[in-house]
């Protein structure tokens, strides 16, 4: 999604009779040869590179960070000497993520300091922040013990691009089996062992349904497949690890396939407070959205009328999807306003939109 809203933004710039833009990609001069002669000369060349890239940064207007990139130590020295207007897309925390959500790093660590310290200073040397939400604002900001810098915040919601259109096969009545589908990274914030469990309740009560979890990583899929195992569902519950939106399988499957998308269902402060990707993309295919109900949800989707609210335990969430395959038209309904929903909020439109706005007021 990251890469979306910079490449979005860069086309944008690049076609602008208004702007110049200079974007900087480290990874071009790279290499992956075992001929010293060619790594030798393409660090010759990084080095040039480098030093043309300083360059145009001294004579440039504004310095636009994207998202989940940083400016290097010089870089940000020069930008400051320079009195360089300094935009910076806030898109998660690097603190927040491996400390509060994946708990892979102790709270009170010497790393943990620094990466709170790599928030913080990203925060101080922009001129105006970025955020995708009011609720994501509140949160990191006061993660990062910068509440002061709303003031030099703005909000641009999450961006994707238009997929193709979801056939919706279940919902007019074109196939009797309803096709559950979750997609993304196997961390905590998902809450996907719940979307497993949920499984069970269905199969209980005799509901047609296959649910496919479509991830990135077989060793990370390993607990869940176990889980899968552990109850009995494998016949019910697949995961594939080899599908993804940058080469359109995974939306073709989606659109061919899914009748009902899941949001998210962890228990963190943070899962209850964000917006996650697949809802956004689910928007943009106008396929029913089932998910727990977040902070920054709330502040664009509505319960029953764009999107389908549950509490996140598994028996609610399978109660909530036979509920909803009960009333074809209502997700139909919704589906389409849904859909409306992501033109006017989180289109590619709206967001090169938005981004002018900033870009004006700067």
């Amino acid at each position: 999604m990251e890469s979306y809203r910079a490449r979005a933004l860069l086309e944008y710039l690049a076609a602008s009779p208004k702007y110049a833009c200079y974007h900087v990609d480290p990874r071009f001069y790279d290499s992956i040869s075992g001929n010293f002669i060619a790594r030798l000369f393409l660090k010759v060349l990084r080095v040039t590179d480098r030093i043309h890239d300083l360059i145009k940064l001294c004579i440039s207007d504004i310095v636009f960070i994207l998202p989940m990139s940083r400016l290097a130590g010089i870089e940000a020295k020069l930008a400051k000497l320079f009195n360089k207007k300094i935009i910076g897309e806030f898109y998660i925390s690097k603190y927040d993520t491996w400390v509060n959500d994946r708990k892979a790093v102790g709270l009170a660590s010497r790393y943990a300091n620094r990466l709170l310290k790599i928030d913080q200073s990203f925060i101080d040397m922009c001129d105006v922040v970025i955020f995708l939400n009011a609720s994501e604002r509140a949160y990191y900001l006061k993660v990062t013990s910068r509440e002061e810098a709303i003031t030099k915040s703005r909000i641009i919601p999450l961006a994707t691009g238009q997929k193709k259109m979801a056939a919706q096969r279940f919902a007019n009545n074109k196939r009797d089996q309803v096709v559950l589908c979750w997609w993304g990274t196997f961390i905590p914030l998902h809450g996907l062992e719940k979307i497993i469990e949920c499984a069970v309740y269905l199969k209980s009560a005799n509901i047609n349904f296959q649910l496919y979890l479509f991830g990135t990583s077989e060793e990370k899929s390993k607990p869940y497949r176990d889980q899968i195992s552990k109850l009995g569902l494998s016949d019910y519950v697949i995961i594939d690890n080899s599908k993804s939106f940058s080469d359109k399988t995974l939306e073709s499957f989606l659109v061919e396939n899914c009748d009902i998308a899941f949001g998210n269902f962890g228990d963190s402060i943070k899962a209850r407070t964000v917006m996650v990707n697949k809802v956004v993309e689910s928007a943009s295919m106008a396929l029913p959205i089932v998910s727990q109900k977040t902070q920054a949800l709330e502040e664009y989707f509505k319960n029953d009328e764009s999107i389908f609210y549950t509490e996140p335990n598994a028996e609610k969430i399978a109660e909530k999807v036979i509920e909803m395959i009960q009333d074809k038209q209502k997700m139909l309904s919704v589906s389409k306003r849904e859909f409306k929903l992501y033109e006017e909020r989180f289109s590619r439109g709206a967001f090169i939109q938005d981004a002018i706005k900033v870009l004006d007021q700067v």
